[in-house]
């Protein structure tokens, strides 16, 4: 009936995989579950994971190199059996006993349902605050709140695609860095015409990136955004705001701002109270940069 898939890098998601296990058993429903190490450089992480074939209807899969997020992706669409294929990121945990109830129960009215994200009440306490802020202000939303955009809303840290819409639209493998990937296969959905459905099944999401940690992943996301900047014009609201700078041919002159502001900037938001209006000057101003060189 369905498949969880859960990729993963240097991170343990035993705790997870027990969780979704638990509530499989309670629903007394065919499943299975695949996680998917994409060459983890913390091997103990590896090790710990490992505890996971033990388990019914379990599978560890160990890529010996880095292949890259869309390519983990699609090759845990692959070796899924089961006509539902739900995707997890290993960073999260489900926010009720529910969370496979309420999937399963929307599984058929909709090519892909999406369920959401939260933040668990103790998260400021290993949650950067830069990470914190923008999740709140930025990224959680309710179901109808994300059904306004239901494609740009679309987040494969935790959605459900119809076993035969994963067969025809899959992550592009030419995104080998992170960031973007989920953005390009929405893009994908929305021209195919598939629909998607948004509930309320939310996880938590567990990040324990640090503030330095997650500037440089958005760094590196906006380095794939212009990897790929043809297949995401339009859906991107970061190359819109390059785009109309361009357009005044100020490029050059934001640029700038990352060259010279940036330690000032990425001390704020690697503070205590980071400004999230910071955040957008760093994010253009770097794209603005990158294009410049």
């Amino acid at each position: 009936m369905i498949s969880v898939l859960i990729p993963t890098y240097n991170l343990v998601c035993v705790r997870l995989v027990e969780e979704l296990l638990r509530q499989m058993s309670r629903l007394n429903i065919d499943g299975e579950i695949i996680v998917a190490d994409d060459g983890s450089s913390n091997l103990s992480t590896i090790a710990d994971n490992s505890k996971i074939e033990q388990y019914d209807n379990c599978r560890f899969i160990v890529n010996p190199k880095n292949i890259g997020t869309a390519r983990n992706r699609n090759l845990l669409m692959r070796e899924a059996k089961y006509p539902h294929l739900l995707f997890l990121d290993s960073d999260t945990f489900p926010t009720s006993d529910d969370f496979l109830k309420n999937y399963l129960d929307a599984a058929d009215k909709a090519d892909v349902v999406v369920g959401g994200l939260r933040y668990s009440p103790d998260a400021i306490k290993y949650v950067n605050p830069l990470r914190l802020k923008y999740g709140y202000q930025r990224e959680i939303r309710t179901a109808e709140q994300r059904a306004l955009r239901p494609y740009d809303s679309f987040l494969s840290s935790n959605f459900m695609v119809n076993r035969k819409v994963a067969e025809t639209i899959r992550f592009d493998e030419s995104f080998d860095r992170y960031g973007h990937e989920d953005t390009l296969f929405g893009v994908s959905l929305r021209l195919a015409g598939m629909s998607i459905l948004h509930i309320e099944a939310p996880v938590y999401h567990n990040d324990t990136d640090t503030s330095e940690q997650y500037l440089e992943k958005t760094r590196i996301a906006i380095q794939s955004l212009t990897m790929h900047y043809e297949d995401l014009r339009g859906h991107s609201h970061l190359i819109t705001w390059f785009e109309r700078l361009s357009f005044l041919k100020l490029t050059g002159l934001v640029g700038l701002v990352y060259k010279y502001f940036r330690s000032p900037i990425e001390a704020n938001l690697q503070g205590k109270n980071p400004i999230l209006f910071l955040l957008d000057v760093y994010k253009l101003s770097y794209m603005c940069r990158v294009f410049s060189l």
